[in-house]
């Protein structure tokens, strides 16, 4: 009798890649399965997969947890979330065991459901952007882990939704293999039960023919503002400060601004257009993007994305600038924010930060 197919449970494009990655290397089908993505990106997270076809034997979808309208009150929520962990229950019943479960996302508590219900031999953890690090560093109990409740995800808001519905939290998982390019800031942090398996997406590289640079300034934008992160002036003021410091370098361009999937579309464009930059059409990941451009660009300016650290093992000869908020920018995710950005710096020694004053591009 042959072996169960491997597991993979993703939702964003970015995890979709990186699972990609994960299973060129490993051989063999693997089953899918897909939850609705949080920032809306599930077309573009199915897209990833059908690039490389040959390495799923199904996909199955099921929907992201629900989105109410605020105005709905808490004990309403906490009744859809237990029916959308039910579902999740339900699904996972029909998964049987697995050789291997690969995951995108720690802090997912729906896809946390999946790991504890479907039995495995081994559990691999690829990367959903530089929070990996901050993940390993929970797990080992280090006290510079930022914001460590959020490794711990719960279900429900009020104390009724606990005690009538069941609480019932994810319980960490015993080890865990992360599958990651940030295998460097994890050295001395891992639990002991913990291991790393390092790439530089080779699978995503292979067969890469020579492309030219060109002169383009890619913006990558942020969902900062819809996240309650900053306001929107503080943020448009960020980015047309550093579009005006890099203009005022002798940056020609084109500029392009390529809007994060969970950014408001008209916020965006109405920002782009200010600075005098190009909008990307919404399209896959930005990191498949770069492998598709032809002349590739000659920089990539960041607030905290994961991208600066991806784009950099991708091409390690593009320019990365990341953009210092101003004191003041950080409303929420405080120290969120700052892990990643020194995550950024440690990663990425080439990588060049610039604190522009507020600023017209004009």
């Amino acid at each position: 009798m042959s072996a169960p197919a491997d597991l993979v449970v993703v939702s964003s494009p970015l995890q979709c890649m990186n699972a990609v990655e994960h299973r060129a290397r490993t051989g063999g089908l693997a089953d899918v399965v897909l939850i609705g993505d949080r920032a809306g990106g599930g077309a573009a997270a199915l897209d990833v997969l059908k690039r490389r076809p040959g390495l799923w034997r199904r996909i199955l979808s099921h929907p992201r947890r629900p989105q109410p309208s605020r105005l709905l009150p808490l004990f309403a929520r906490d009744l859809l979330d237990a029916g959308h962990r039910a579902s999740l229950e339900r699904l996972a019943s029909t998964l049987g065991p697995r050789r291997t479960l690969v995951f995108g996302d720690y802090r997912n508590v729906s896809q946390r459901v999946m790991v504890e219900r479907v039995p495995h031999d081994e559990l691999v953890l690829v990367d959903d952007g530089s929070v990996a690090p901050q993940v390993a560093a929970a797990r080992a109990g280090r006290p510079q882990a930022a914001d460590a409740a959020r490794f711990q995800p719960g279900w429900f808001r009020t104390g009724l939704g606990r005690s009538a519905l069941g609480e019932r939290p994810p319980a960490a998982p015993p080890a865990l293999t992360f599958f990651t390019i940030y295998g460097t800031l994890m050295e001395g942090v891992l639990a002991p039960s913990d291991r790393v398996v390092a790439h530089a997406y080779e699978a995503w590289r292979t067969g890469e023919r020579e492309i030219a640079r060109g002169d383009a300034v890619w913006t990558l934008g942020s969902n900062h503002v819809e996240a309650g992160i900053c306001s929107e002036e503080a943020y448009r003021s960020l980015v047309l400060g550093g579009v005006a410091a890099l203009r005022g370098e002798g940056r020609s361009g084109p500029f392009l601004y390529r809007p994060h999937r969970g950014e408001n579309a008209a916020r965006a464009a109405r920002l782009a257009a200010e600075a005098g930059m190009t909008l990307a059409p919404a399209g896959p990941p930005v990191e498949l993007a770069f492998l598709d451009a032809d002349p590739r660009p000659s920089v990539a300016m960041v607030i905290a994305s994961t991208a600066a650290d991806t784009l950099s093992v991708i091409d390690p000869g593009l320019e990365i600038v990341r953009l210092a908020p101003p004191e003041g920018y950080l409303r929420r995710q405080r120290d969120h924010i700052l892990a990643v950005m020194e995550g950024h710096d440690a990663f990425n020694r080439r990588l060049r930060v610039i604190r522009p004053q507020a600023s017209s591009p004009a």
